[in-house]
C-alpha cells in the first residue's frame, strides 16, 4: 500500500463533482486521450514564483469570442493574454474613404480585459490588410490650379491581359459558379443554377476607382453571354452606390451605363445569381471630366501619410481606453532577401519600388498590400509609428516588433541578426524606442531526425540572439504541422493523415520549445509565448488548410499537444496559498480531480503531476 503526504489547503475545499465542458476532455470514446481529461486549465501551469511576468496567449477569432460561449471559456479558463487575429488591422476598422469603426475593437477589448485577460494589440504598421483604396487616394495627384478640366478615362481593366479580379467575391462552391480568364475573351463567368437572390453571385470586378461625388460617370463594357440577360452591378462601397443593370446579348456589344459619384473611393461589383450559363467580359472602362494634375511632392506624400497615420493609431488607441499595454507597432518589416550594404536583409517593399527583382521583397498574406516605407523611407516609418504610438497609447505601452522565419535554419538565422540590427538603426536617432522582439514560428516538426535537429538547433540560436539583444522577447503566432521524410520543403501533412506517435511527437517537440524558451529567456525579459491556432485548421482554411495545428481538435477536444504544453510550462499549478503538511494517506482509494471528477486511474503513479483529492483531502504528486 502506497502513502501520500497530503497538503491541506487552509480555504478548505469542496467535493462535488463539476461537469467538464468538451474543451476540458481528450478525444470522446478512446482510451488514449483520457488521460488529458485529467489536467487543469493550460494557464494553471504557468509558475510565477520563476517566471513573474509570463504571459500565455491564445490567436483568437474576435467574432467567435463575443459571440460563441465555448470559445470565450476555452480562452478565458487556458490562456492569460488574447490576440486579435484580424479585428485590430488596419483595413477591419478603415474603409476605402478612411471612415473608422472600431465598435468591434471596443467590445472585444472591453470583454477581454473584464474577464481577466491581457488583449495583446496586433497590428499597427504593417503593409498588408490595408485600407489601400484610402491610401492611395490621399496620395493621388493634385489639381492643377490653371488646367480646364475635360472628359478622359479615369480607370480600366482589360481581363485578356490582367487576369485577375478585386479582394472579394462570394463562395464559388456554395453558389454553383466559377471564374476563369483566357488571352481571348476575358473573364468568364460560369453559373451552373439559379440561386434564390441575384446578388448571390457577387465578385468585385474593380477597386480603387477615384470619382467625385455627384458627378456623372459613363462605363463603357465589352460583354456577351450564352443567352440573353443582365449583369447587376453597384458603384460605390458596402453602405452606398448607384445599382444600374448591364444588359447583353449573345454577341458582343460595348455596353454603355451611366452612374453618380457617391464614394470617392469606389470599387465595381458585379451580380449574376439569377442566370444560368457563362458570361463573358474582354474589358471595362470608366470615363469622366477631370481636370489635369500634378504630383505631390515627396515631402507632400510623406506629410500626408504621416496624417493618415496618425489619424489611424490616435483613433485605435482611443477605442483601446489604455486597456492594450503591448502592440506589434510593426509587423513583418524584414524581407528575407537582398542587401543594405551592411549584411542585414532589405526591408520589404512593392515590386515597382524595388524592380531589381528581390524575390522576397513583396512577400505577403493579406492582399491589399500598401508598403508605407516605399514611401515614407525604412527608417521614418518606423520611427513616426513609434512616435505616435507613444504619444496616444498608455504610458507604460511596450512596442514590438513582429517577424516570421526568424527561426531559420536555411540561412543561419541570418533574418533575426538582420531584424536585430535594423532595430539598433531604428533606435539610432536617440528618441526611438523598440522595447520587444516578436518571433512568429509557423513552424514544422520534422519526421527526419537531421532536419528535427537543425530545426532545433536554430530555434535555440534564435533565442539565444534575441536574450542577447537585452530586448523583451515574446513568441507571437506559435503553430505546427507535421512534415515527413527527408525534403524540408515537402509540405505538412494533413490531420486526418496523422499518427498517434506522431501526434505525441509534436508534443515533445512544444514540450521543447517552452522548456529552451524558459532556459535562454532571462525572466525579466519573458513576454511569454502565444499558439496563434488553438484549434486545428479547417480543410477550407486559407491559413495551413487541414493541418493539425492546434492544441484542440476541430471538435474542440484536447489533442496530445496539450498534454506536451503542460509539461512545457512545468506540469505543476502554481498560486497555492498557506499549504502544511498533513499526515500521510491511503492513495487506493477513489480518486478525484480538482473539478471533482473521479479519475481513472488507481493510482497516482499513474497520474501527472498535479493536485487530486484522495479520501476527500487535496493530494500533491
Amino acid at each position: 500500500m502506497k502513502k501520500f503526504c497530503i497538503m491541506i489547503i487552509a480555504a478548505g475545499l469542496s467535493t462535488m463533482a463539476a461537469a467538464q465542458e468538451k474543451f476540458e476532455q481528450g478525444k470522446p470514446n478512446n482510451d488514449n486521450y483520457r488521460y488529458l481529461d485529467e489536467y487543469q486549465g493550460l494557464k494553471n501551469y504557468i509558475d510565477y514564483s520563476k517566471y513573474p511576468n509570463f504571459k500565455l496567449g491564445a490567436g483568437t477569432t474576435v467574432n467567435d469570442y463575443l459571440n460563441n460561449s465555448l470559445v470565450k471559456n476555452l480562452t478565458n479558463k487556458n490562456f492569460t493574454e488574447t490576440v486579435a487575429g484580424n479585428a485590430m488591422k488596419m483595413q477591419s476598422c478603415v474603409d476605402g474613404n478612411g471612415n473608422m469603426n472600431f465598435t468591434t475593437v471596443k467590445n472585444y477589448v472591453n470583454a477581454a480585459t473584464e474577464a481577466g485577460l491581457n488583449v495583446y494589440g496586433h497590428t499597427l504598421a504593417w503593409h498588408s490588410q490595408q485600407p489601400k483604396g484610402w491610401l492611395l487616394k490621399l496620395l493621388s495627384d493634385k489639381p492643377d490650379p490653371n488646367s480646364e478640366q475635360v472628359y478622359t478615362e479615369i480607370a480600366s481593366k482589360d481581363f485578356r491581359t490582367s487576369k485577375s479580379i478585386g479582394s472579394w467575391r462570394s463562395d464559388e462552391s456554395t453558389y454553383g459558379y466559377s471564374l476563369s480568364f483566357d488571352a481571348t475573351n476575358g473573364l468568364k463567368i460560369h453559373t451552373t443554377k439559379m440561386c434564390e437572390h441575384s446578388w448571390d453571385v457577387q465578385f468585385l470586378a474593380m477597386e480603387n476607382i477615384f470619382v467625385e461625388k455627384d458627378k456623372t460617370y459613363k462605363m463603357t463594357m465589352t460583354v456577351k453571354g450564352s443567352a440573353e440577360g443582365k449583369l447587376h452591378s453597384k458603384l460605390g462601397d458596402w453602405s452606398n452606390g448607384e445599382y444600374p443593370d448591364i444588359p447583353f446579348t449573345t454577341e458582343w456589344q460595348d455596353v454603355t451605363v451611366e452612374y453618380k459619384g457617391i464614394v470617392e473611393s469606389s470599387f465595381f461589383m458585379l451580380q449574376c445569381g439569377d442566370f444560368v450559363g457563362d458570361i463573358y467580359i474582354k474589358n471595362i472602362k470608366f470615363e469622366g471630366y477631370k481636370g489635369a494634375t500634378v504630383p505631390l511632392t515627396k515631402e507632400e506624400m510623406h506629410d500626408t501619410l504621416v496624417y493618415a497615420m496618425d489619424k489611424w493609431i490616435k483613433g485605435m488607441m482611443e477605442a483601446c481606453d489604455g486597456k492594450v499595454k503591448a502592440w506589434d507597432l510593426v509587423n513583418e518589416a524584414i524581407s528575407g532577401g537582398g542587401d543594405d550594404g551592411q549584411g542585414n536583409y532589405l526591408l520589404q517593399h512593392s515590386t515597382a519600388y524595388n524592380p531589381s527583382g528581390n524575390p522576397d521583397a513583396t512577400w505577403d498574406v493579406g492582399g491589399d498590400n500598401f508598403y508605407w516605407q516605399d514611401y515614407m523611407g525604412d527608417l521614418e516609418y518606423v520611427r513616426q509609428a513609434c512616435r505616435l504610438a507613444r504619444t496616444y497609447g498608455p504610458k507604460d505601452v511596450k512596442l514590438f516588433i513582429n517577424d516570421y522565419n526568424l527561426e531559420s535554419d536555411w540561412d543561419d538565422n541570418k533574418k533575426v541578426k538582420s531584424l536585430i540590427n535594423w532595430i539598433k538603426k531604428w533606435e539610432a536617432d536617440g528618441v526611438t524606442k523598440i522595447d520587444g522582439i516578436g518571433t512568429q514560428m509557423h513552424i514544422s516538426c520534422y519526421e527526419d531526425a537531421n532536419l528535427m535537429k537543425s530545426a532545433k538547433d536554430h530555434i535555440t540560436k534564435m533565442f539565444e540572439l534575441m536574450a542577447a539583444s537585452g530586448k523583451l522577447v515574446r513568441v507571437s503566432e506559435m503553430d505546427m504541422g507535421y512534415v515527413r521524410g527527408s525534403n524540408k520543403w515537402a509540405g505538412s501533412i494533413k490531420t486526418n493523415q496523422l499518427t498517434e506517435a506522431e501526434h505525441k511527437k509534436m508534443a515533445d517537440f512544444y514540450e521543447w520549445i517552452f522548456k529552451e524558451f524558459f532556459r535562454i529567456v532571462p525572466p525579466e525579459q519573458q513576454w511569454g509565448i502565444c499558439q496563434w491556432c488553438t484549434t486545428d485548421a479547417p480543410e477550407n482554411s486559407g491559413w495551413r488548410g487541414g493541418e493539425p495545428v492546434g492544441i484542440w481538435d476541430l471538435n474542440y477536444y484536447r489533442k496530445h499537444v496539450y498534454a506536451g504544453f503542460v509539461r512545457g510550462l512545468g506540469g505543476v499549478p502554481s498560486g497555492i496559498k498557506d499549504v502544511k503538511k498533513d499526515e500521510v494517506t491511503d492513495a487506493s482509494k477513489e480518486i478525484y480531480n480538482l473539478n471533482g471528477v473521479r479519475m481513472s486511474a488507481k493510482s497516482l503513479d499513474n497520474l501527472p503531476a498535479g493536485i487530486y483529492i484522495v479520501d476527500g483531502k487535496k493530494v500533491s504528486k
